[in-house]
């Protein structure tokens, strides 16, 4: 007996190796390749076991497989990495299959079965279908975010693009004196064309320096006030530009994967046409701009001061300049991402690096780690000397704090005047987005520093 189970273990051993490193490749993105590596060395197992064995359907699915592990380890392919996951995941749940019923098998002709044994076995198979059936399910949903995002998009996040406000246009003054307008419609071609302006001292006759802000969220969420509701009793973010005498504009733009990169650029370029066509009628001196954004918001904005200031780029991209390079004063980025191909490489929690790669694949495709469109978007590779002042913050956790400093080397290179504020993991821990929700004193010392160079940005 211990002899006949010796096939029945081993292929045991491999299909469970095969389903568990399938299934973790798909949702450990940065062990991708490592995972595959260890994922070839089972399928060559399963062909040495199948050729030794003479079980040719083993042999044929390795000679099958082997190959296609070997281009996607030599040629990075998205789609590639999926089918051979999906290839390893199937092929471990039928190996577990064949050797647990070969199992069942020799015990059962080994002795004869009782009423009450027979009941068991089919009680055993029963179940064993049912779990089957599960997993089956389960693997297949997976398989089919991996190359379907939208669905995982709209079943876990609030994702909406809609050509109607969320609220009707309207005036309130906030307890800080600020006066918010909200839902102002600044074009009808893309959905969610809606901005809201925050107007210091409730003043519009005065023409005041502005501070443009792109919210985040991943490209395929997020909204204008998510980050300051208005009436509440704390120092918001928002309200902290306002109380220094600026006024505040802040941009929703349309949502991938329905409307993909670079969408948010045309977006943003109708919104400032619209703001310089008003900027009489709510006191924006459009002359006196910085631009910011948080997240991915920090990468629609850098990216889009690479085409206001950059003719070449302006050109390569098919966008045309709305502004003149004098009239922005500088960038601010708070926990932005700078490096879109290494969307994914925080490498402090994989299921943020997971989700974060379900975004980059919305926004620039199944294979942005390696498309043209996702490097041509890399602000540290794109950026030029012509570049205004720049302020960098991000959180030290789960965030793009390489990519900041990264972008901080190549602004040093540049020659380019820019800050980075950045506190270690030694002081607290920040997570992604710190700058924006002000639950940390360290929210407020980032504030305080992005005051202080706004105010040197204007003089």
């Amino acid at each position: 007996m211990k002899n006949r189970l010796i096939h029945p273990f081993l292929l045991a051993m491999l299909g469970i190796g095969m389903f568990i490193l399938g299934a973790t490749s798909l949702v450990l993105v940065n062990f991708t390749e490592i995972l595959h590596i260890f994922i070839l060395i089972l399928f060559v197992s399963q062909l040495i076991l199948g050729f030794v064995n003479k079980q040719t359907w083993l042999f044929y699915i390795g000679v099958i497989v082997i190959p296609l592990e070997l281009v996607f380890l030599f040629h990075y392919h998205y789609i590639l990495l999926c089918v051979n996951a999906f290839a390893s995941i199937i092929m471990g749940f039928l190996l577990i299959v064949f050797s647990f019923t070969d199992v069942w098998k020799a015990r059962t002709q080994k002795s004869q079965q009782t009423k009450r044994g027979k009941i068991l076995t089919i009680g055993a198979k029963s179940l064993g279908a049912i779990v089957g059936v599960f997993i089956i399910g389960f693997v297949g949903f997976i398989m089919f975010l991996a190359v379907r995002p939208m669905v995982g998009i709209q079943l876990f996040f609030e994702h909406k693009n809609s050509y109607q406000p969320e609220q009707k246009s309207t005036a309130t003054v906030l307890k800080d004196g600020t006066l918010y307008i909200n839902d102002i419609q600044y074009g009808a071609q893309y959905p969610n064309s809606f901005l809201d302006i925050y107007v210091s001292n409730h003043d519009l006759s005065t023409l005041r320096p502005t501070y443009i802000f792109i919210h985040g969220g991943g490209f395929v969420t997020g909204d204008k006030v998510e980050e300051d509701k208005p009436g509440r009793s704390e120092i918001d973010y928002y309200t902290s530009f306002t109380n220094a005498g600026y006024n505040v504009v802040s941009i929703n733009y349309a949502f991938a994967p329905e409307y993909p990169y670079p969408t948010p650029l045309y977006q943003v370029s109708e919104a400032i046409a619209f703001l310089k066509a008003h900027a009489n009628e709510y006191g924006l001196d459009m002359e006196k701009v910085i631009l910011g954004g948080s997240s991915a918001g920090g990468h629609i904005i850098g990216q889009f001061v690479m085409i206001q200031t950059d003719e070449d780029y302006a050109q390569e991209m098919k966008i045309p300049s709305v502004m003149a390079e004098e009239s922005i004063k500088g960038v601010i980025f708070n926990s932005a991402l700078f490096e879109p191909t290494k969307f994914a490489q925080s490498k402090d929690s994989w299921l943020k690096d997971y989700l974060w790669s379900v975004y980059g694949r919305a926004y620039w495709g199944n294979d942005y780690e390696t498309n043209q469109y996702a490097k041509q978007a890399d602000l540290v590779k794109n950026v030029t000397n012509n570049y205004p002042p720049v302020f960098i913050s991000d959180g030290n956790t789960a965030s793009f704090y390489k990519q900041a400093n990264a972008f901080d080397k190549r602004l040093d290179q540049l020659g380019i005047i820019h800050q980075f504020n950045y506190y270690g993991k030694e002081e607290a821990a920040l997570p992604h987005g710190y700058e924006v929700t002000f639950d940390s004193n360290y929210a407020k010392k980032n504030m305080k520093k992005m005051l202080r160079f706004v105010g040197e940005q204007f003089e």
